[in-house]
């Protein structure tokens, strides 16, 4: 789960953007879950450094770290207080936004920087929010010829998904899409058949393995009509290859680079008594100065 603040959701003529929101005088700051495919119904408060979830449906108020104390009750009970009093249809209101919002770039908010070289992240899961693309064809498209019989019967028609992952490292530059191909079935559900590898310099597909009972020929043969009978599908990949290379790579070179500087940045010292430099509201002793 990728949270997004509240406020980077972008203004427009129909949005508008509502001020901070105030616990106990203290500003309120909003984070929400961006992945569209997810219906958690939780927002994320940090007030003054101390993170809390709260449950949109029921309104409990739990802190993300288990700790309590006499002064942390009192900031939940002020945030209960606050949410009864209506700041709650906000709270679902900006829920509703973020989700929007995040449709399209909750990758931005996702941390990348675990994805090991060569490893493919598939297209769903930078844009959640969608679905494998079922493509349909007539089966005179998706065989080799069928005699004079399938001139004179309707051609049945075949369906199949294309599941696509690419490679976002920032060093190779493969020109290539993997697609797990998908046949649906009863219940919303797929059926994996097999994984092709597609060059999209040498426009050629290649059978990587096929599930049990799938004749590789075949495989092959269904793909490769597909695409000759649908070469938009070409250039739809293409630009998804494009996508990643100009908007995930870098992202991900960027989130390794901040965790190297992050790991060798010298940890900042503290009075015991005093807040610990790390941001987390809670005193030195108790956080990383605990012993």
């Amino acid at each position: 789960m990728a949270l997004i603040p509240y406020r980077d959701v972008p203004e427009t003529d129909q949005l508008k953007l509502d001020p901070p929101l105030l616990i106990g005088g203290q500003v309120a700051e909003e984070f929400y879950c961006g992945d569209f495919s997810c219906d958690c119904a939780t927002g994320h408060l940090r007030i003054a450094g101390v993170a809390m979830s709260v449950d949109l449906g029921t309104l409990r108020v739990d802190f993300l770290d288990n700790q309590g104390g006499a002064v942390r009750e009192s900031l939940r009970r002020s945030v209960r207080e606050t949410l009864g009093k209506g700041a709650i249809t906000t709270l679902r209101k900006h829920y509703e936004d973020v989700r929007g919002f995040g449709k399209n770039l909750h990758f931005r908010y996702v941390d990348w920087s675990g994805v090991k070289p060569g490893e493919l992240v598939l297209w769903q899961h930078a844009f959640r929010a969608e679905g494998i693309p079922l493509f349909t064809m007539g089966a005179d498209e998706s065989a080799e010829g069928q005699g004079e019989s399938s001139e004179q019967q309707p051609s049945p028609k075949v369906t199949i998904g294309l599941q696509d992952a690419y490679c976002i490292e920032p060093r190779c530059d493969c020109k290539r899409v993997v697609w797990t191909v998908v046949v649906p079935q009863a219940g919303n559900t797929v059926q994996k058949v097999g994984v092709v590898n597609y060059s999209l310099v040498k426009k050629e597909p290649a059978v990587l393995e096929t599930a049990g009972g799938v004749d590789p020929n075949s495989l092959f043969v269904l793909v490769a009509n597909l695409l000759s009978s649908q070469p938009q599908l070409v250039t739809m990949y293409e630009n998804r290859y494009r996508f990643m290379r100009e908007q995930m790579s870098p992202l991900l070179a960027a989130q390794r680079q901040m965790k190297s500087q992050t790991k060798a940045r010298p940890v900042a010292t503290a009075n015991r008594n005093e807040a610990c430099p790390c941001g987390s509201g809670k005193k030195y002793k108790k956080c990383h100065g605990a012993s």
